[in-house]
């Protein structure tokens, strides 16, 4: 089980995962003109945050349940596990990318709709649940770390820890 989430403040966004087994990463992300995200930034990011976690993995464990506290970006996901492939957030450009042969969204939506075994499931937000506050955890840090100086890997390292204990001790969640 996996939880992504996604944060923007002023021009400065990160993204974060988290996943039962341990596994988890964090990204923080800034605006140019360049920038691909169009109207839609907060979704877009909370997109991404799934792309980001799916590309930790070598292989994507089979029958993995995705969480996410964003409806919006939920029914893109189910959409394109139901072939919709065509479907994007509002003003997400398709325009070729230099780093890649295809747009995130474009690779994620193609990834999800050959994947029926992976599961998305909507989580609220700020609930408690151990797994969405270490992927909101991780988002906000990768978004601070893009303005403040601190030593980023042993301060996820130590969260990230701490929620997965609180996670096996609870593991009815």
């Amino acid at each position: 089980m996996a939880a992504t989430d996604a944060s923007w403040k002023g021009r400065s966004g990160g993204i974060g995962y988290m996943v039962s087994d341990g596994h988890y990463g964090l990204l923080g992300r800034g605006t140019g003109r360049l920038d691909p995200t169009g109207k839609s930034r907060v979704l877009v990011d909370e997109l991404r945050a799934v792309d980001y976690l799916l590309t930790g993995y070598e292989e994507v464990p089979a029958g993995m349940t995705v969480l996410l506290d964003s409806l919006t970006a939920l029914r893109y996901l189910h959409r394109w596990q139901a072939g919709e492939t065509d479907a994007m957030p509002v003003g997400y450009s398709l325009r070729q990318r230099r780093w890649s042969d295809k747009p995130t969204l474009v690779r994620l939506a193609e990834q999800v709709a050959h994947r029926p075994d992976l599961t998305f499931a909507h989580v609220k937000g700020h609930s408690g649940h151990p797994l969405n506050e270490a992927a909101d955890a991780l988002c906000h840090m990768a978004r601070r770390r893009r303005e403040e100086s601190f030593a980023l890997r042993p301060r996820a390292y130590a969260l990230v820890d701490a929620f997965l204990r609180d996670w096996h001790a609870n593991a009815t969640l």
